[in-house]
């Protein structure tokens, strides 16, 4: 079997680190010439090939895209919302000729990738990137680098930014819910370490203020990530209260379909004795027993200004950014009654 030489190799034979190999091997001008002629010189020793799918010598493209996702947050690719994002997103860019790559930042166990090398071992274009925590140095790093980005859901100063506005729609459905005439009003936040988290938060707090009612700290049910097991654990938490809540926001989709699944399993039922709305609007929103009232996002329009955003600054490189908000709408279905 012939043994193909990696950029691995040329790095641990070389001295240099993975990113400083791959940019002198793909002519980055940030590698001084001294550098790059020794990293050249280690890859002709050890027989480096670069492989198919480097990048065009007259053209320097490979006509592919990251995709930059966590799952630690229950935010990845396996959330509705985000796949179906992705889903639209792909359709676009393929339109334009371009292919997705999922990037790891654990390719390989020693040494360890960062988002940032991945992308240039693999040779990506641009990337698009599904993330609920810019603030880690492995984001940052790569908000840093001259690798065109858009990012989803999110708000930055750092790349281009396509989301809708978190804060006003979850404060839009307790505003709702109260005109319905409820004031024991719960929320499942999901993962308040997250941007989305925050501002949904934030939003339920205003809205109570702003209508006189007290926030209760009970009343606030803080979730690890946006998962339906999550959802289920608070469903449990909110049964065991005394003072129960006339009704429930829960942060996403999936959390209410965990809670609802807990007060089914326990006798009670959505709405006679519990409201509740969810956010995303995710296809199984509409199944549900009683079908979901929750925030409808536009992943359809989100996916293509993304697309728009990110095939823009491939073709012509900018650091001036842009910022698109969304607009989102609540979806009145069945699972809110009114006190009134």
């Amino acid at each position: 079997m012939i043994y193909m030489v990696t950029i691995y190799d040329i790095a641990k034979y070389s001295g240099y680190s993975i990113s400083t190999v791959s940019k002198a091997l793909n002519n980055y001008k940030d590698v001084n010439e001294e550098t790059r002629r020794r990293i050249l010189d280690a890859a002709e020793e050890l027989g480096y090939i670069p492989n198919s799918n480097a990048k065009s010598l007259s053209t320097k493209k490979t006509m592919t895209i990251g995709v930059v996702f966590e799952e630690k947050t229950g935010l990845g690719i396996t959330h509705p919302f985000f796949s179906k994002v992705l889903n639209e997103f792909k359709k676009c860019v393929e339109e334009k000729g371009y292919d997705l790559l999922f990037m790891s930042d654990q390719l390989g166990k020693n040494p360890k990738l960062s988002y940032y090398e991945h992308c240039l071992l693999k040779g990506v274009d641009g990337v698009i990137i599904l993330c609920s925590d810019i603030t880690t140095e492995n984001i940052k790093r790569l908000f840093d680098s001259d690798i065109p980005s858009v990012i989803i859901d999110n708000d930055t100063s750092k790349t281009n930014c396509v989301y809708t506005d978190n804060y006003k729609y979850l404060f839009l459905a307790t505003k709702y819910l109260i005109e319905k005439g409820h004031t024991r009003i719960a929320h499942i936040a999901g993962s308040i370490a997250s941007f989305v988290g925050k501002e949904r938060l934030r939003g339920y707090k205003d809205a109570l203020k702003h209508h006189g009612i007290a926030v209760r700290d009970d009343y606030i049910l803080r979730g690890h990530n946006y998962s339906i097991i999550q959802g289920y654990n608070r469903g449990l938490d909110i049964i065991k209260m005394e003072d129960k809540p006339t009704a429930v926001i829960a942060a996403s989709d999936t959390l209410a379909f965990g809670m609802m699944k807990a007060l089914e399993e326990h006798g009670y039922k959505v709405p006679e004795d519990i409201s509740v709305i969810g956010y995303d609007d995710s296809e199984i929103a509409l199944y549900t027993q009683p079908p979901l009232t929750t925030i409808q996002q536009n992943t359809e329009r989100i996916a293509k200004e993304a697309a728009k955003l990110l095939v823009a600054q491939m073709q012509k490189p900018t650091k001036v950014y842009q910022k698109k908000e969304i607009d989102a709408k609540l979806i009145e279905r069945q699972t809110v009654r009114s006190l009134l």
